[in-house]
């Protein structure tokens, strides 16, 4: 009896690569987290907040090279604030690094906090936005006549307020290098997505392997 004829090498491959190109799945990067603009005011301004009764100062910040400091009046609490836009019905942590008396950080509309001290003190303040909410202002103000505060490193911790629907695009140009006994290298083109790809999946069968990016 005649043995079996072997399939040839190069028809394996083929046949392989047809099934990891079906499931070669491009996977979308995570939202960056803070979502505060000029978040520790390192450009030297206050680019990004409404601050009628504040400015920047270099004396001894939380970190970096600038903070936050504003003075309140007999008529004016010294609120700096900001517009961010944001999701629907989602978790969020707004958090700052505050200095003073007196001193408060909340949203709009929602919840707040507040403390005094004459060193560095980070204030948290969770919350969930409503059903129709596309935006939140966040704040940071002391009270009536008291001395000057500073504030830093402001952090509003969620995904971002344009949710990514658009699906990344189907990677092409699958192609295999020399197969070994125990391994095969692959390699494709990148698929395209306005937020980034951060992995790829590649599956055969029930096995699953991750694959960076870059």
């Amino acid at each position: 009896m005649n043995p079996p004829a072997h399939r040839p090498q190069a028809a394996v491959i083929i046949s392989l690569l047809a099934v990891l190109m079906a499931f070669l799945v491009p996977s979308s990067a995570s939202a960056a987290a803070n979502l505060v603009t000029n978040a520790g005011f390192e450009s030297g301004t206050l680019s990004g907040w409404n601050c009628p009764a504040g400015g920047v100062t270099t004396t001894a910040p939380h970190s970096g090279t600038y903070a936050l400091q504003a003075t309140p009046s007999g008529s004016d609490i010294a609120r700096c604030s900001q517009s961010i836009a944001v999701q629907p019905n989602t978790a969020y942590t707004l958090s700052a690094w505050v200095k003073g008396s007196n001193v408060y950080l909340g949203v709009d509309g929602g919840p707040s906090t507040w403390t005094t001290s004459s060193s560095w003190s980070q204030l948290t303040v969770p919350f969930t936005t409503g059903a129709s909410a596309t935006s939140v202002t966040i704040y940071v103000h002391s009270w009536y006549a008291l001395p000057a505060y500073q504030a830093d490193d402001v952090v509003l911790d969620g995904p971002g307020g344009t949710p990514d629907t658009t699906a990344p695009s189907t990677p092409g140009g699958l192609a295999v290098g020399s197969p070994t006994s125990n391994s095969l290298k692959l390699s494709w083109s990148a698929a395209s997505d306005a937020n980034g790809i951060d992995h790829y999946d590649v599956v055969r069968g029930r096995a699953r392997r991750r694959a960076s990016a870059t």
